[in-house]
């Protein structure tokens, strides 16, 4: 089940389509990845959650949760996909049922950046705005602790630190309260 068994080549597949999807043009070839990813490791939740983020990006909420759901059949404790799949419910306005995976996600994984900021999300949607600034702040704190392992990871690899990336989704989950699909 633990994504640490997949090959150097699943790894580096996976890598190159985290790097697609977020370019413009990119999501049909980083779904394509994604999918080969799936196919060389197919005990890795992240396959189907990725694949699942491109349908959401795209649109397809249906097929979006399909994925989700197959990810977490690999592993049920699988925050991303957890996520994921209460961004879906949010999408459907389905505020409680949002809230409920979001929380599922932290129990697993208290520091899960992600779920804290779509749950504060979910939380104004509901009228909740103090732990919704709560969860806005713990996912600016759980950010900065992913920034400094991403460049303490580059570091030790040798490239450029990738730190802005929690600035950077924080401002625009804080201005728009959106979600972040993980």
């Amino acid at each position: 089940m633990s994504h640490l068994a997949a090959s150097s080549e699943a790894e580096a597949i996976y890598a190159k389509a985290l790097r697609l999807e977020t370019k413009i043009g990119g999501l049909d070839e980083a779904e394509k990845l994604y999918r080969r990813f799936w196919e060389l490791a197919p005990e890795d939740p992240r396959g189907p959650n990725k694949v699942g983020v491109c349908c959401a990006l795209r649109g397809n909420l249906d097929g979006a949760e399909e994925h989700f759901q197959k990810a977490l059949e690999l592993d049920p404790q699988y925050p991303p996909a957890l996520t994921n799949l209460g961004n879906v419910l949010l999408e459907r306005n389905n505020l409680e049922g949002a809230v409920v995976r979001y929380e599922e996600a932290l129990r697993y994984d208290p520091d899960y950046s992600a779920a804290h900021n779509n749950l504060a999300a979910a939380l104004k949607r509901m009228g909740s705005i103090r732990p919704a600034v709560q969860h806005l702040r713990q996912a600016q704190r759980s950010m900065r602790k992913e920034d400094r392992e991403a460049a303490r990871k580059d570091a030790q690899r040798g490239c450029g630190s990738s730190g802005s990336k929690a600035v950077i989704l924080l401002a625009a989950g804080v201005l728009t309260y959106g979600v972040f699909w993980r």
